[in-house]
C-alpha cells in the first residue's frame, strides 16, 4: 500500500529542491576606496569585492560592475563601467572640479546584484570637498548609524581572517622610506594565502560614516536584512557591458534580426579587425567581455550581413534601468561591526585649518580634457573618406585651372546646359588646399554659357558631427569599460629631485598577494606632508571564503 505521507513529503523535498535550482543567491559588493574624503581635482582609486551571499565566497557570476557616483543633490556626477574577473574589480574615478562639497553615494551594481524588485540600496558613503578645512564640520560627531559588539553574533558562514601590519618604526620624518609587512592568518592561527588591497593615506582623509570595514559588511548582510536570491527573470543588468538589438525597417514597423553578424573595433583599431559579434534571438547581441578587454572605451560596432536591410542597432542603456530602481529605492547602511579581529586606531587631534590646499599639476582638469578627443585618429579617418558636401568634385582641366564643382549651389565648371564639355577626371577635394570657383549663365556663343563669376576658395570640406560621421558609415557608438589608470609612486631617483612632494595618499596596492607564510612586505615613501597616516589592508581569499581587514597608524614629523 502506498504510504501517502512519504509521497507527501518527498513531493515536498523536490519541489524545495526545484525552487532551489530556480533560485539562486545573490550578490553584494563591498567597496575598498583608497580613502574617506577627497578634494576636487583628486584621483579616486577603489577596490571591489562581489561576494556570494550564500557563503561569502568570491562571486563568479558576474564580469561587469556598473558604478554610479551620485552628488549631495541626486544628480549622477560619475557613470562608468569596470571589468570584473573572480569576484574582484579595480578602477579608478576622476573628482571633477566642479563637484559641489558634501556627502557623495558611490553605486556598484552587477548582474547578481540588482533585481527588478529591490526597494533598498546599499551604496559606499564618500565626502568630497574644495579644500581640507570644509571637511570638519562634516567628519565632526558624525559615525556609522551604530556600533554592536559582535560578541552574541553568531559567524556562520562568514570566515574571520587575522590581520596583521607591522612597521620598522612607529614614527618617522617627512621623505623617509617606511617598511612594513602584513601578516595574514585564520581563527587557528594557520597563514593563509590572501589577496590584498592596501592603502596608505593621511588620517585627516578619513571619514567615519563611510568607513563601513568588510566584516561589518557581511554581518549587516546576514544580520540586518539580506536581500532573497535573484530569479533569472528578476535579474536587472546584463553580464557584459554592452548589449543590444539589432533591428531592420521602419522605426514604429521595425523587426528584429536574428543570426546576423557585426564585427567591434574602437576609435584606434581598424573596421578590418575580425572581433565577431552575433545576433540570437529576437536580434539580441551581447560584446563578448574578452573582445572588450581589448578595446578601449569607446567602440564601435558595424553590421556586415543583412545590409540590403538596412540594419539598425540599438544599445541597452544599462544605466537607465539602474535608475528607475534607485530613484524609488531607499538607502540602507549598515552598522560598523566590533569584531575583535582588526586592531584599533584612535582618532587623531590634528588641525584641518592648518592644512594648506594641495593641487597637483598631473591631476588638474587641463590634463584630462584631451582624453578623448573628437576628432581623434578613427574620426579623421571617416572624415577623409567621407562624402563631400553635394559631392563636390575637381575636374583639373585643360586650361590651367583647378576648378572646385558642386561645393556651392551654382558654382561649377561643367553646367547641365554645356555642350560637349565633358571634364578631365574627377578628383576628391583637399582640404586646406585653393581651387577656383566659376559660375555660368545659360546661352553664350556656343551654348556653353556666359561667364558669370570667377573667385578663388579654400576648400575646408564639410564640419560633420560625430554622429553624423557614424551614421554616414554605417557605425554605432557604445561604451565598454572604462580604461584603467596606474597609481604612481615617486622611486628613490624621484624623491632625491627636490621636488615639493604634497601626496596625501603614499601608497594604493589593488592587486597584492600573501606568500605561503601568510606575509608580504612591502616599502614606500612619506611625502612632505607631517600628520597622522594609516595604513588600512583589506584581506580575501581568492578560493576559499576567509576574509578580514585591518588598520595600523603612524606618524610623520618634519625634520
Amino acid at each position: 500500500m502506498i504510504d501517502k505521507t512519504k509521497i507527501g513529503l518527498l513531493f515536498c523535498a523536490v519541489m524545495s529542491f526545484l525552487s532551489t535550482l530556480m533560485m539562486s543567491g545573490r550578490d553584494f559588493v563591498h567597496v575598498f576606496t583608497s580613502k574617506g574624503i577627497y578634494e576636487t581635482c583628486e584621483d579616486m582609486w577603489f577596490k571591489c569585492l562581489v561576494i556570494d551571499d550564500s557563503d561569502f565566497s568570491l562571486s563568479d557570476r558576474t564580469q561587469t560592475a556598473f558604478v554610479e557616483i551620485v552628488s549631495p543633490s541626486d544628480s549622477v556626477v560619475w557613470r562608468e563601467k569596470y571589468p570584473v574577473a573572480g569576484g574582484e574589480c579595480d578602477g579608478h574615478v576622476y573628482v571633477g572640479d566642479d563637484w559641489e562639497t558634501g556627502e557623495y553615494r558611490m553605486y556598484v551594481n552587477t548582474s547578481g546584484s540588482l533585481g527588478a524588485g529591490d526597494t533598498l540600496m546599499t551604496p559606499k558613503r564618500l565626502l568630497i570637498v574644495r579644500e581640507l578645512p570644509e571637511a570638519q564640520e562634516y567628519v565632526s560627531g558624525k559615525g556609522n548609524a551604530f556600533i554592536k559588539s559582535a560578541d552574541s553574533i553568531e559567524y556562520g558562514k562568514i570566515s574571520p581572517l587575522n590581520v596583521t601590519i607591522e612597521l620598522d618604526s612607529a614614527e618617522y620624518h617627512v621623505r623617509s622610506r617606511v617598511r612594513a609587512r602584513v601578516k595574514v592568518t585564520d581563527s587557528d592561527g594557520n597563514p593563509v594565502r590572501a589577496g590584498l588591497a592596501l592603502s596608505v593615506h593621511d588620517r585627516l582623509y578619513f571619514y567615519a560614516p563611510g568607513d563601513l570595514d568588510v566584516l561589518s559588511h557581511c554581518l549587516g548582510v546576514r544580520e540586518f536584512g539580506a536581500a532573497p536570491g535573484l530569479q533569472s527573470n528578476e535579474a536587472v543588468l546584463p553580464d557584459g557591458p554592452v548589449t543590444g538589438t539589432m533591428m531592420s525597417g521602419k522605426k514604429k514597423s521595425r523587426v528584429p534580426m536574428e543570426n546576423q553578424f557585426m564585427t567591434a573595433f574602437d576609435y584606434t583599431g581598424s573596421m578590418d579587425n575580425l572581433n565577431v559579434v552575433t545576433t540570437g534571438t529576437g536580434g539580441r547581441f551581447e560584446v563578448p567581455v574578452d573582445i572588450l578587454a581589448t578595446l578601449g572605451r569607446e567602440i564601435l560596432l558595424k553590421p556586415v550581413s543583412g545590409k540590403d536591410m538596412k540594419p539598425v542597432l540599438e544599445i541597452d542603456d544599462n544605466f537607465a534601468a539602474i535608475e528607475g530602481i534607485r530613484s524609488k529605492a531607499k538607502d540602507k547602511y549598515y552598522p560598523v561591526v566590533r569584531t575583535g579581529v582588526s586592531e584599533e586606531t584612535a582618532d587623531d587631534t590634528l588641525d584641518y585649518m592648518g592644512r594648506r590646499v594641495v593641487r597637483l599639476d598631473e591631476v588638474e582638469v587641463k590634463g584630462k580634457a584631451g582624453r578623448y578627443p573628437k576628432r581623434n585618429k578613427m574620426l579623421g579617418y571617416l572624415d577623409s573618406i567621407s562624402t563631400p558636401y553635394g559631392g563636390a568634385w575637381v575636374c583639373g582641366c585643360g586650361d590651367g585651372s583647378t576648378y572646385l564643382n558642386d561645393y556651392i549651389q551654382g558654382y561649377t565648371h561643367h553646367p547641365d546646359f554645356a555642350i560637349g564639355d565633358e571634364p578631365q577626371e574627377r578628383k576628391r577635394p583637399i582640404k586646406g588646399k585653393r581651387y577656383t570657383l566659376i559660375k555660368y549663365l545659360p546661352g553664350g556663343k556656343y551654348g556653353n554659357g556666359y561667364v558669370d563669376d570667377i573667385q578663388k576658395i579654400v576648400y575646408n570640406g564639410p564640419q560633420y558631427t560625430e554622429d553624423e560621421l557614424l551614421k554616414m558609415n554605417g557605425l554605432t557608438k557604445a561604451n565598454g569599460y572604462y580604461p584603467g589608470h596606474d597609481f604612481e609612486v615617486p622611486d628613490e631617483v624621484g624623491m632625491s629631485l627636490g621636488l615639493e612632494d604634497n601626496r596625501n595618499t603614499l601608497l594604493w596596492l589593488p592587486q597584492a598577494t600573501t606568500d605561503e607564510n601568510g606575509e608580504m612586505e612591502f616599502e614606500f615613501y612619506t611625502s612632505d606632508i607631517s600628520s597622522l597616516f594609516s595604513i588600512v589592508c583589506l584581506a580575501y581569499e581568492k578560493d576559499g571564503k576567509g576574509i578580514g581587514e585591518s588598520n595600523k597608524s603612524f606618524k610623520v614629523f618634519p625634520i
